[in-house]
């Protein structure tokens, strides 16, 4: 029994150091075989940017006109003692260039719905048309649509989040129709009224605006805008004489006009 002890001790210690070894040149031949590890880093994809894209707009305005002008009596010119325009509501489109990350450029055209007018062209004065026994007073009351086509440049300053604020002017011009009647009125009873029609008048005029507002990216290629447009229309012809005058011709113009904008849309970018 001693002897099949010290037989198997000294077996052990041969054979195990042997057992380790091949062990680890295995280990060493397998890790050999392996790819080396690499560290890569994630794909970084670029924001594209340049060129074409189709917009569209609806927005809330508010329009006001400076004064209003008029030849009574032939040649003696008076102004409106009061005159307001009411709100309305504004639709329009375009297509645009985005020429590198910060400066783009765009055609549009934005249809202003017809927005009412009221003002007042004399109080208090002497009837003329109306037979009454005291004073009578004038009331006008129409309406005003606007159409524009301008030519506009924008600066992007940076984006943020996904959120890219702008600033932008642009130029061009302004198509109004108007429509106006005047009603004179007894002042001690309005009901003993005259109205008439004055004949309408429509026109271009020059325009500008002036931008600002905020655009989010919504997805790859569309974007939701929402911005502040001021825009100033030049003077021009406002009305004609009415049917029952003797005089022919335009007989009242407008000063120009301010309206500010509040709106919100979408760009659609191709690429």
């Amino acid at each position: 029994m001693g002897n099949f002890k010290k037989v198997t001790e000294s077996f052990a210690a041969v054979i195990a150091p042997a057992i380790i070894a091949t062990a680890m040149a295995t280990s060493v031949s397998s890790a050999a075989d392996l790819p080396p590890i690499v560290d890569v880093p994630p794909e970084v994809v670029p924001q594209a940017y340049g060129g074409w894209y189709l917009r569209g707009d609806i927005g809330y305005a508010k329009t006001s006109v400076l004064g209003v002008t008029y030849f009574q009596a032939g040649t003696q010119t008076g102004s409106f003692e009061q005159h307001d325009i009411d709100h309305s509501w504004m639709i329009g489109g375009g297509i645009g260039y985005e020429v590198n990350d910060w400066f783009r450029v765009d055609l549009t055209s934005n249809y202003y719905v017809q927005a009412d007018f009221s003002g007042s062209s004399a109080q208090n004065v002497a009837c003329f048309n109306v037979v009454a026994a005291g004073n009578c007073s004038y009331s006008e009351d129409g309406a005003v649509q606007i159409t524009t086509l301008m030519a506009n440049a924008y600066f992007d300053l940076g984006t943020y989040q996904g959120f890219t604020p702008y600033v932008g002017a642009g130029i061009g011009g302004a198509y109004l129709h108007w429509e106006l009647e005047n009603t004179e009125y007894e002042i001690a009873d309005p009901n003993n009224s005259i109205t008439d029609v004055h004949g309408n008048r429509s026109g271009w005029r020059f325009a500008y605006d002036i931008h600002a507002g905020v655009s989010y990216d919504i997805a790859t290629n569309m974007k939701i805008d929402a911005g502040y447009t001021y825009s100033h229309i030049s003077e021009g012809e406002m009305f004609g004489f009415a049917a029952t005058d003797p005089n022919v011709g335009t007989q009242g113009y407008h000063d120009s006009l301010n309206i500010h904008t509040f709106k919100v849309g979408l760009r659609y970018m191709f690429y």
